[in-house]
């Protein structure tokens, strides 16, 4: 499943590098794909990473090794779950 990470963040570039590293880390480390950190078009969110999970539990696993900064204001993780069509 594809999972994607929309937020907002207050803190500088610099931090959101930092960050943005310790989430690709975290990834690798749980085996969940980290494909990218993108700028969402979408009026409400500055950011969005997109990542590929076996599952949303495989995901929270990555997520519970990097807690969330100050600098994440807030966010809402949607998932687009693969639909079969046979």
């Amino acid at each position: 499943m594809k999972i994607l990470l929309y937020f907002d963040w207050a803190g500088s570039r610099k931090e959101l590098k930092d960050h943005d590293e310790k989430m690709r880390g975290a990834a690798e480390e749980v085996g969940t794909e980290y494909i990218g950190l993108y700028g969402s078009m979408n009026e409400k969110w500055n950011f969005v990473w997109l990542f590929e999970a076996k599952s949303f539990d495989h995901f929270m696993e990555m997520g519970r090794k990097v807690p969330r900064p100050p600098q994440m204001t807030h966010y809402i993780t949607e998932l687009l779950i693969p639909v079969r069509l046979e």
